[in-house]
């Protein structure tokens, strides 16, 4: 197609229109964490780590469809069946966390969780803990569990004024229990981790696109005047 025709259907008011849909679109859709509800099939974006003496189970953590916020609707979630190496007693595990860039302002952090034992009963279906730069924002402790009845529950905490940067994201499972591989150990559940908040908008990347729509806008009114000066001039 002639430039002239494309001149002819598209006009900077055009441009002006696309420039505010995509943004819109970029605020509405981009989020600093990646995976959160683990849609990968996998912990992609995820980094995994255990504490001292702990253990995130043989063959987990992995990512399996379940049920996690109990709302009869199964996806992929992450799974684990956290303990102890050696019996002391004390809360011992592992988990996973992420570092994400942040704007400043406002933050949200929200999760679904869930515990699950196949067999008998148990003193500790585990305790789950949220984090934030290494500060402990939110916990539940699943305590007594009986099997084959899931217990389920939920991570929600909010912050302000959270300055500009990377931040780390962080889950920490832990029982103060053995960890034996055998299904007497409960399972723990994780799943739709969710940042919002002023501090998850994107500012650079929103410059960098109105910028590159900018210059896109300038040279099509380099052309348009081109075009407009040779009609005048009859000079090609």
């Amino acid at each position: 197609m002639a430039i002239s025709s494309l001149v002819k259907n598209f006009s900077l008011a055009t441009v002006g229109a696309l420039a505010t849909s995509l943004v819109a679109i970029q605020q509405a859709s981009a989020s600093p964490l990646m995976n959160g509800d683990f849609e990968t099939g996998d912990l992609t974006g995820w980094t995994t780590f255990t504490t001292p003496n702990g253990t995130l189970g043989p063959g987990f953590p992995n990512v399996i469809s379940f049920d996690t916020n109990n709302d009869g609707i199964s996806s992929n979630s992450a799974r684990f069946r956290v303990g102890e190496v050696n019996f002391t007693n004390q809360y011992a595990g592992g988990g996973i966390f992420q570092n994400v860039n942040l704007s400043a302002g406002d933050l949200t952090i929200s999760a679904d969780i869930a515990s699950v034992l196949e067999e008998r009963t148990n003193a500790s279906g585990g305790k789950v803990e949220l984090l934030f730069d290494n500060i402990i924002l939110d916990t539940y402790d699943f305590l007594d569990i009986d099997a084959n009845i899931p217990e389920f529950s939920f991570l929600l905490s909010s912050l302000s004024n959270i300055t500009a940067g990377t931040h780390e994201i962080r889950f920490l499972f832990t029982r103060p229990a053995l960890q034996d591989g055998r299904i007497q150990t409960p399972v723990q559940y994780i799943d739709n981790i969710v940042i919002s908040g002023s501090a998850t908008k994107s500012v650079p990347e929103t410059t960098s696109m109105l910028g590159l729509l900018a210059v896109g806008a300038v040279s099509l009114g380099s052309i348009m005047k081109r075009q407009k000066q040779q009609k005048v001039t009859g000079k090609a």
